[in-house]
């Protein structure tokens, strides 16, 4: 042992990877007897105990300066402070956080660290009263590498942050108090393999536990089930290892018992063993099942196996594990779960909490798992290490699918162009052998476990081929995994990451091993885009068994300034540098764990049941289930016809119980023949009820979806399960059904009744101003600008400030690598309009003005071509025609624009919104699979999706008609020929851009309203896919056809709007 500074210290020096740690094993829960194992109550749990609370700790700028005698129990700690363990001690005050996805955040020479290392040193005191039996001492987790010292003498040193290191201190410890002391250092030689995109954070982060074993006890088990060829019956082969510590030879009789989920006991095998002194015996014994229920992240059965151990007729100790009966095995291109080709619907998942980082509560746990079975998901990545044995168990008892990860990753290496050099060093083998082997034997008894990973982004060398070896020797039951390994020589699916669409197209069309997107659709900020093309390909082609996305969580950490403000930091907000920025703002759902509209959109993209209209006239629908084990017979389908957001009929009925993989056609039972002369009439007549709009009483009946009639399904759960509760939405559909309900008398096209013109001009302008006076309306016309100005109805301003082009919008994450070409190159933020030919007249007793306007950023031989019309025909409404196209070189012209349409103010204070078109929630054109064309309400703050970083958020697409009013009623529609998209904020979209925090988002004294034409797709190309071809907005011709109406409508108007919290 070297526990001073210098070449050879322990904490660098890659050879020695531990002092005195315990062999690996599987976390064993010890029980007293059988009845306390059955109950599986951890409080319960035989001299468990847990260490964690308050520790005195002293943080040191290196090891060096260690008080002298600080692992001595009569240390005087009493001007230590205090903190709690777990948790790093970087969000306690100590240090700073450091984010980087792939630099070392020191100088890359390995093994040697930094002399300047910070050390935090802990001290606590336990009492115990009985030391009959062995004390074992377990740290889950401690970041980077530590030496521990009980009552003053070393027990132990160990590196691996993300694996458990136990080590026995019976001959350490005494009866009462007791003093444990932990030397911890952030960094270690280990840190060069522990290089993962997130946050470098330090000290004990998860729990330390110490638990009693007898002298004679189980020191590791691990079992294998095989099936028959039908997959019915099972043989469970059970491996034990019991171990003797006393000073003789035992004769130790084992009982192996399996109970199912009522404790019957269903299986029973008795075997003696004779153990010899300070020896451990293998005993293996195997039980033949009969048709026992299957493990399934669909169906997620699990039995007890119990372990008594007994001598001389006494108890010696009762064990328990949860097990599962799966297989999983290769089968030409794919790989099977019990006989089946499966499909994974993946993400991959870091510990993390925004308080206490990669310490995570076992409530917060429940909180993922949940989550993640609520919105589809059946699959986890562990990335990029194993997370914490509770996480495991939960996703054994509600059913995920594990890729679990190595503790290894060596990505920046490939920094300095050295990307194998450790993968290949023969000096650094064991140390990369050791975590595997470590992660295998913890975890090896977990049925959700199905994939060994050996590694992330650290090469591919002879290391790894080495781990592969060990991880076949210790586990042959499983597959590996490891996207390094391009060529699949030692692993047993190919695996890639952020594959482009014509690529895994490729990949999916030739032979080969079963394929998976270990990462892909990079869920950073606003995105990810393309979600359900993806899961289209994946669902279509066999060898293609799944996707992850990258990732779960934001890895925001919370932070409060002096007036109370929140937000969440990510990298450079502490001052740490190098540093990745917001990288690591990349997940489904936000820090607080609130779902994002990317979860939503993957929710739907992986929805297990898939529908197909097939008969809109006799409503008959196709029916597809997607679940690889389970039959409907667990949902109820829920059905509803309506229009312009009233309800025509509605129903529900049990959905047939389809098999797992197969499809079926179902009626759904509604007489359309009988209701097509009331629906549409009953339906007009309560929208006329709405509201005194006078000749605007067919106002709804407008626009693209004026007579559209829907059907939309839900598929709920019919009684509660584990993980959510009845009625619970697994699935939805909508069709329109418009052309099957129209009868022999045509759907009404008439658009609102004219009313007389009541305009006088006036021409006293002071240059450029022309206004038009109305007998409630005042509209302001700017000849230079070519556009409205103002309008003003019974005296207040509906338009503050009028329609102008907009081509920009704020950059999203994705948009990072076209940015500076956008910027740099084309100038598409810099969009200039210069109006010329501006007239205004009387045309068929309506005031037309009209203006053509070259719109082109600077510098550029390129722009559109753009005519605008302006059509008062009465006082409360006009006509917007707006035609454009690209004109000059072609070939000049950028390969995506941002968004094509304009933009308007409208005074503060209107700030309820109702549309007609995709809701509730945010939608672009390559991820609104997850919404619906009803009719939706909600406030301008609903509307602002509050991005970690401040970017394009809230637009809503396919949208036909937006009423935008005061808290009264009282504000102005928009009705659109053909379906457009809007977003409605109260700030423009340079404060987004000058914004580094949500919080910062300077606000305007007004409102700006987004009419879009069209909008670029997200994709997801802060790595990975930029947009598919069907979502890239080139430069185009563009039409926009919008009739503006005044409203005073009281607060009745829309009351059949559905508030977007409602879904």
């Amino acid at each position: 042992m070297n526990t001073s500074y210098g070449a050879e210290c322990d904490w660098q020096n890659h050879k020695l990877l531990n002092i005195d740690r315990l062999p690996g094993r599987a976390y064993i829960k010890r029980w007293k007897d059988l009845k306390s194992a059955l109950c599986n109550d951890e409080s319960k749990q035989l001299g468990f105990r847990k260490l964690n609370g308050s520790w005195k700790f002293l943080y040191l700028a290196a090891p060096e300066l260690s008080p002298l005698g600080f692992e001595t129990p009569d240390f005087d700690d009493s001007t230590w402070e205090n903190i709690e363990v777990p948790s790093h001690w970087q969000l306690k005050g100590y240090g700073k956080p450091h984010y980087t996805d792939v630099y070392y955040p020191f100088p890359v020479r390995p093994p040697f660290v930094p002399r300047a290392n910070p050390t935090g040193i802990y001290r606590h005191t336990f009492f115990l009263d009985d030391l009959s039996r062995r004390q074992i001492l377990r740290f889950h987790g401690v970041d980077s590498a530590f030496h521990v010292w009980i009552n003053g003498k070393l027990a132990g040193f160990s590196k691996g942050s993300r694996l458990p290191a136990e080590f026995d201190i019976a001959s350490l410890v005494r009866t009462g108090k007791n003093t444990i002391v932990v030397r911890v250092y952030q960094w270690s030689d280990g840190s060069y393999l522990e290089d993962q995109d997130m946050w470098w954070l330090s000290g004990i982060f998860r729990d330390v536990e110490i638990y009693e074993v007898p002298l004679v006890s189980l020191f590791d088990v691990s079992h294998k089930i095989s099936f028959d060829d039908r997959y019915i019956d099972a043989f469970l082969k059970i491996e034990l290892q019991i171990e003797n510590k006393s000073e003789e030879a035992r004769e130790v009789e084992c009982v192996i018992s399996i109970y199912d989920e009522n404790d019957f006991c269903i299986e029973k095998k008795r075997t003696n063993t004779e153990v010899a002194a300070s020896m451990i015996a293998n005993e293996e014994i195997t039980l033949e099942m009969k048709n026992p229920k299957k493990w399934s992240a669909e169906i997620p059965n699990l039995y007890t196996l119990a372990i008594e151990l007994s001598s001389k007729n006494l108890i010696l100790e009762v064990a328990s594990l949860q097990i599962g009966f799966r297989a999983i095995e290769i089968c030409q291109n794919n790989f099977l779960v019990n006989g089946r080709a499966i499909k994974l619907k993946g993400v991959n998942r870091h510990d993390f909490q925004p308080d206490s980082g990669r310490y995570v509560a076992k409530q917060t746990m429940l909180q993922d798992v949940l989550l993640m079975k609520q919105h589809n998901i059946n699959a986890v990545r562990t990335s990029h290490y194993p997370n914490h044995p509770y996480f495991l168990e939960l996703c054994d008892y509600y059913g995920l699918y594990v890729i679990d990860e190595t503790d290894l990753e060596t990505h920046g290496f490939e920094w300095i162009d050295e990307s194998t050099r450790l993968a290949n060093d023969p000096e650094w083998q064991p140390a990369f052998v050791d975590r595997i082997e470590r992660l295998i034997l913890r975890d090896r008894n977990h049925p959700s476990v199905i994939m060994w990973s050996l590694a992330n982004e650290s090469a591919m060398g002879e290391n790894l081929k080495a781990m592969a070896r060990r991880a076949r020797c210790l586990d042959s039951s499983r597959l590996i995994h490891y996207e390094g390994d391009a060529q699949c020589e030692v692993t047993d699916v190919y695996s890639t990451m952020y594959t482009r669409m014509p690529r895994l197209l490729e990949i999916a069309k030739t032979e080969g091993k079963p394929h998976i997107l270990c990462e892909y659709a990079h869920a950073m900020g606003n995105g990810p885009g393309g979600l359900a093309d993806f899961q289209a390909i994946i669902e279509a082609y066999p060898r293609l068994q799944g996707a992850f996305v990258w990732e779960w969580i934001d890895h925001g950490i919370r932070r409060k300034d002096d007036r109370g403000q929140e937000w969440f930091e990510y990298g450079g907000g502490f001052g740490d540098v190098p540093n990745n920025g917001n990288f690591c703002i990349d997940g489904l759902v936000f820090p607080d764990r609130k779902p994002s509209p990317g979860l939503v959109e993957y929710k739907k993209a992986i929805e297990p049941i898939h529908t197909s209209l097939i008969d809109a006239e006799k409503l008959i629908i196709n029916i597809d289930n997607r679940y690889d084990f389970l039959d409907l017979g667990h949902i109820e389908l829920r059905w509803r016809i309506h229009t312009n957001g009233v309800i025509v009929a509605e129903g529900e009925m049990h959905a047939p119980a389809i098999p797992a993989r197969q499809s079926e056609n179902v009626r759904i039972p509604f007489d359309l023949e009988s209701s097509r002369k009331n629906h549409i009439n009953t339906t007009a007549e309560k929208a006329k009820d709405l509201g005194n709009i006078g000749d605007y009483d067919e106002l709804l009946f407008m626009g693209r979806y004026g007579n559209s009639v829907f059907l939309e399904i839900d598929y709920v759960l019919a009684e509660n399960l584990l993980w959510a509760k009845a009625g619970h939405i697994i699935a939805t559909a909508q069709f329109e059904i418009s052309s099957a309900l129209a009868s022999k008398k045509q759907r009404s096209t008439k658009k609102p009744t004219q009313s007389p013109v009541l305009f006088t001009m006036n021409y006293g302008r002071s240059g450029k101003k022309i206004t038009i006076l109305g007998e409630d309306s005042v509209y302001e016309f700017d000849s230079l600008r070519g556009s409205l100005e103002s309008w003003t109805y019974k005296q207040h301003k509906l338009i503050e400030k009028g329609p102008s082009l907009s081509f920009w919008r704020a950059p999203i994450d994705n948009d990072m690598h076209i940015l500076s070409t956008w910027c740099e190159k084309y100038f598409l933020h810099l969009f200039q309009e210069d109006a010329r030919e501006f007239d205004l007249r009387k045309e068929n007793g309506e005031i037309v003005a009209g203006s053509m306007i070259w719109a082109a950023p600077p510098s550029q031989g390129w722009g559109f071509e753009c005519r605008a019309r302006y059509i008062i025909n009465d006082d409360r409404r006009w006509r917007l025609e707006l035609f454009g196209k690209p004109s000059g070189n072609s070939a000049a012209f950028p390969e995506m624009i941002p968004r094509i349409g304009i933009k308007l103010r409208l005074p503060l204070g209107f700030d309820v919104i109702r549309w007609r078109g995709y809701g509730p929630g945010e939608a672009y054109c390559d991820s609104r699979s997850a919404q619906r064309i009803d009719v939706w309400k909600a406030s301008i703050k609903q509307l602002h999706t509050p991005y970690i970083r401040p970017q394009e958020n809230g637009n809503r697409y396919g949208t036909d008609a937006i009423f935008i009013t005061d808290r009264n009623g009282f504000g102005l529609a928009i009705i659109s020929e053909k379906p457009i998209e809007f977003s409605y904020h109260d700030y423009d979209v340079d404060a987004l851009e000058n914004a580094r925090y949500d919080h910062e988002i300077v606000h305007t004294p007004y409102c700006v309203l987004n009419l879009d034409f069209a909008q670029n797709g997200i994709g997801s190309n802060s790595c990975g896919q930029d947009q598919l071809p069907p979502y890239r907005l080139k430069p185009r011709e563009f039409d926009l056809n919008l009739e503006f109406c005044a409203l005073d409508l009281g607060t009745s108007f829309l009351e059949n709007a559905k508030p977007i919290g409602e879904y």
